[in-house]
């Protein structure tokens, strides 16, 4: 497996034409997510998901909830189990803010 299977999907997603994204703007967030990412050590679950890439942000997320309350931010919100830590980007952003006025 490789070693950084998220890096790798992040650079794919970011370089597709619907983004218009230049490479040095995908070279540039690369690098600040190499820079400031937390890196994980998950174990392999057994679940199957619609896209087999997916697999390891699912896995990455079961493993910071042991500790603390982690969510996985998705665009494709039906490719993960239905989990109210599993949100769409705007879901996020309503989080975010409602934590804020706390």
């Amino acid at each position: 497996m490789q070693k950084f299977p998220i890096i790798k999907e992040y650079r794919e997603v970011l370089s597709r034409s619907k983004f218009h994204l230049t490479e040095d703007i995908i070279r540039n967030i690369v690098g600040e997510i190499n820079r400031l990412g937390i890196y994980v050590d998950s174990e392999e679950l057994d679940i199957v998901l619609p896209e087999p890439k997916d697999r390891v942000f699912y896995e990455v997320v079961m493993e910071e909830r042991k500790s603390e309350g982690a969510y996985l931010v998705t665009g494709n919100i039906k490719h993960f189990p239905a989990k109210p830590y599993v949100v769409t980007p705007r879901q996020m952003m309503d989080i975010i803010i409602r934590n804020m006025e706390e």
